[in-house]
């Protein structure tokens, strides 16, 4: 594979609201408990660490659900094409796809484009909650989109959020709302960063 990129930093903090990210791939996993959802992110973050990654890599984090057994996978690439092109080259089925395989059996992410990505408060987002929404089509996610960001907007559900981001699924049948928070909420399933593998925003390669 060309176009390698090296310098990529061990951060455990994603940012979703990155500019340069035109595709956002997330998933979760449910693990057995607390020892295998420690063991699957590790694993996995190890794994990543030691792949050869495209310039168009960006970043991936794993972030732990406060249930002790959920994870949350967050990548983010330049572009779609980019990434399908990665995934599709057969060595990194045998290596990259093979390690994770081997840590937790998983079907492929939801494929995102990003929408709106708010910030709203000062501060650094250190907790997350992820909510998805079945829609019918691009259209109405982004319709459904634009309607909670402008009601947040007058009378916030989540006072205390930093960020708010509205991904649309590339097939259009669902729409991921991804809140950061510097302080944990205390109602409903959060997420922790645990890992996280990131190219610095504007390195030239």
């Amino acid at each position: 594979m060309t176009d390698l990129v090296t310098g990529l930093r061990p951060t455990a903090l994603p940012d979703p609201t990155r500019p340069d990210a035109g595709l956002v791939l997330a998933s979760l996993w449910h693990t057995e408990g607390p020892e295998q959802q420690q063991k699957v992110m590790s694993g996995v973050m190890d794994a990543w660490e030691e792949a050869r990654l495209p310039a168009a890599y960006l970043a991936r984090h794993c972030l732990a659900g406060s249930d002790g057994r959920t994870i949350l996978n967050f990548a983010q690439w330049t572009d779609s094409g980019a990434h399908r092109a990665f995934a599709a080259d057969p060595r990194n089925q045998q290596t990259l796809g093979s390690a994770v395989q081997a840590l937790y059996s998983a079907g492929p992410p939801g494929r995102y484009a990003p929408h709106r990505l708010t910030r709203r408060n000062d501060g650094t987002a250190r907790c997350f909650t992820a909510t998805w929404y079945d829609t019918e089509d691009a259209g109405a996610a982004r319709s459904l989109a634009d309607a909670r960001a402008g009601r947040d907007h007058a009378a916030p559900s989540s006072p205390n959020a930093v960020t708010e981001c509205f991904y649309v699924a590339e097939d259009g049948r669902q729409l991921l709302v991804l809140t950061g928070f510097e302080d944990e909420p205390a109602d409903g399933l959060r997420f922790r960063p645990f890992r996280g593998l990131v190219r610095p925003a504007g390195r030239e390669n």
